[in-house]
């Protein structure tokens, strides 16, 4: 399937050059927005989701939204319910991640993900699912910081609750899940300057490669998990043959190995010339 991408004229540093041809095998992925609010940090051994939002998007818009609070099964440190409001009463009767993800977790099947800071939402709910023993998800993904600080380049910082402020965006609730889900949609609508829809296809599927390993760092958490159980990975890689072609192709891994920039298998990690920031999705696959 070859599409052809109309880049509009804007004074950004996206450096594209009009009338980019994708060569794509895969379909045009809905996507979903996602926000989490935790118990800590992502380095943090011991920090755990207490609240995840999501919204998700087809071609016709908004399909649907939901919030949900977490039982993280453990106390809620108080530095952290100054920051997100949530306190242990609150989580007291609300499901654990794991009651959350035998319900929900269908709505990531085939979507492209989208958060602000990518690799802190999917690496907390990766961890969450590789606590119990369940594989990562290697969804392709959209970080918007670096979208936005490429769009936006004249705000002073790209924090979500300055841009909604500079914008005219109303956040009333900052750092709970559903708004900042609701404001982050409202500051990419205005800063791409058309429907959010038109994330699903080429646009979306250029936007996913930006950031390199920072924005797809839970690729890692796809080899690590292979790396564990023996399982072999497949991942969607993008080649740039000329100037005005980019093709997608996918590639089988069967011993999957992770260094500082590359993945792919032991024998031939120190040629591969697979950047992270070329790999859009992974996908793990049992023994054939």
């Amino acid at each position: 399937m070859t599409r052809k991408i109309s880049w509009w004229d804007r004074d950004s540093s996206f450096g594209k050059e009009p009338g980019l041809t994708i060569h794509q095998n895969e379909g045009e992925e809905d996507l979903l927005f996602v926000d989490v609010e935790t118990t800590g940090l992502l380095f943090e051994n011991d920090a755990r989701i207490v609240e995840i939002g999501i919204s998700v998007w087809d071609s016709f818009g908004l399909k649907e939204r939901m919030t949900s609070l977490i039982n993280p099964g453990s106390p809620i440190p108080p530095m952290y319910t100054r920051i997100h409001g949530i306190d242990d009463v609150m989580v007291e009767h609300s499901p654990t991640f794991l009651e959350f993800w035998m319900e929900n977790g269908i709505r990531f099947q085939g979507k492209v993900v989208i958060a602000h800071n990518l690799s802190f939402d999917m690496g907390m709910i990766n961890r969450e699912l590789m606590r119990r023993d369940m594989a990562p998800l290697g969804n392709p993904g959209i970080d918007t910081v670096p979208i936005l600080k490429s769009l936006l380049p004249r705000e002073k910082n790209h924090k979500l609750s300055h841009l909604a402020k500079s914008l005219g965006v109303r956040h009333d609730s900052r750092h709970r899940a559903e708004d900042d889900v609701a404001a982050l949609e409202q500051v990419l609508t205005i800063a791409l300057d058309r429907p959010l829809e038109d994330l699903r296809g080429p646009l979306g599927m250029d936007f996913s490669f930006w950031g390199g390993a920072p924005s797809h760092r839970y690729f890692r958490d796809s080899v690590a998990w292979c790396q564990k159980t023996c399982e072999p990975l497949t991942i969607m890689l993008a080649e740039k043959p000329d100037e005005k072609t980019v093709s997608l192709r996918r590639e089988k891994i069967t011993s999957p190995i992770c260094t500082t920039k590359r993945v792919g298998s032991l024998e031939d990690a120190p040629q591969l010339p697979w950047l992270w920031k070329d790999v859009r999705s992974v996908e793990i696959n049992g023994e054939e």
